[in-house]
């Protein structure tokens, strides 16, 4: 009993335990997931949350979004518009976020580095401001 009691804490001390949150909008679905990065030649090492924009349509679709982010419980994105991310996708593309990707910016959300690096974690995030057209 003992041992799952210290199993489900770890696990709730988990960010990665996110609610994930999924959005559908004219023809737009945005889905978030975990992402852990592992990359020893860039020396990057770091959890991310993923997201997933499809275009369920037949029709090119721009989408519109923003975060509202908190790390360590303190909205550290409130009232910044540098946050505000566009992505055009042809028909029924989809893109998703992956480690150290530098051409697509606002498809990952920086959750923490190990711990010997730097205690801040991201204790929430939500996805604001969604428009399709």
């Amino acid at each position: 009993m003992k041992l799952r009691t210290t199993f489900f804490c770890m696990l709730l001390g988990s960010s990665a335990l996110f609610a994930q949150k999924s959005i559908e909008q004219s023809g737009i679905k945005i889905t978030t997931a975990p992402l852990h990065c592992d990359v020893p030649s860039e020396g990057y090492q770091a959890d991310l949350i993923a997201l997933t924009i499809t275009n369920t349509t037949n029709e090119v679709k721009t989408v519109s979004y923003s975060f509202e982010l908190y790390y360590d419980e303190n909205c550290a994105t409130c009232g910044h518009e540098e946050y505000l991310y566009t992505q055009t996708l042809q028909p029924l593309q989809t893109l998703k976020g992956v480690c150290l990707d530098r051409n697509n910016f606002g498809l990952t959300i920086f959750d923490h580095m190990p711990e010997h690096l730097t205690k801040t974690k991201l204790t929430d995030f939500n996805i604001l401001h969604v428009t399709v057209q």
